[in-house]
């Protein structure tokens, strides 16, 4: 896809030129405030098209998380940070499986093998995947567990329960938070692009007009994961 040039991109940090059609290199803690983030509707609209066939059970599905369980976010505000982390996580696949068989599902939660002997992975059937499939994958991602030697990671509830939601996104796809003053510092294997790719979707930036991962590198910094 055509990629945007330098000169379209807002430099550095500026919350304010979130979702005008360039992807904002957000940096350090910059993060929008949820006050600031399109609605659960609006997102909806924006990426009408790229969750596939089952978009109107994933929809469903993020619906019935009610109420939110973090004091920061609304109700609302909390179903849109899922549907931004279903949109960045998979694109609305449930039988997207990543990281060597790792990652699973709508959320790509991650199972290692020796997780999988006692936890199932939330899957749906290659002929078609079912409300029920999808709101299985959504439990194991927003509220995994809270304690050390379970199967399942902690959920997003979880880290949100400890964090400012960009700490908490940072939490969720590292397993830790490195850095509480710089959301772009991560593992090798996680995306360090990760928070300001979901701060720009929150922003209202369509799924279409986001750069790929060479061109972020390029003129973000962000470091490419380490995948094999």
């Amino acid at each position: 896809m055509p990629q945007p040039s330098p000169s379209s991109v807002p430099g550095g940090n500026d919350l304010n030129s979130l979702g005008q059609g360039s992807y904002v290199c957000l940096r350090k803690t910059s993060f929008p405030a949820p006050q600031a983030w399109k609605s659960f509707g609006e997102l909806q609209q924006i990426s009408k098209g790229s969750l596939g066939p089952g978009s109107s059970d994933i929809l469903k599905a993020i619906k019935s998380f009610d109420p939110s369980p973090s004091r920061d976010l609304n109700t609302d505000q909390f179903q849109t940070l899922i549907l931004a982390m279903v949109l960045q996580e998979s694109n609305g696949n449930g039988n997207a499986v990543n990281d060597g068989g790792m990652s699973y599902g709508l959320l790509q939660v991650q199972l290692s093998e020796k997780a999988k002997e006692t936890e199932e992975p939330a899957t749906c059937d290659p002929s078609g995947c079912t409300y029920d499939n999808y709101l299985k994958m959504l439990q194991q991602g927003v509220y995994g567990h809270s304690s050390t030697g379970n199967p399942i990671p902690p959920g997003i509830a979880y880290w949100l329960g400890q964090y400012s939601p960009g700490a908490a996104l940072r939490g969720y796809n590292t397993g830790s938070v490195p850095d509480e003053s710089d959301y772009q510092v991560a593992t090798p294997i996680s995306t360090e692009s990760y928070v300001s790719d979901l701060g720009n979707r929150l922003g209202g930036l369509p799924p279409q007009q986001f750069p790929d991962p060479n061109w972020k590198l390029n003129h973000c910094g962000f470091k490419l994961a380490i995948t094999g």
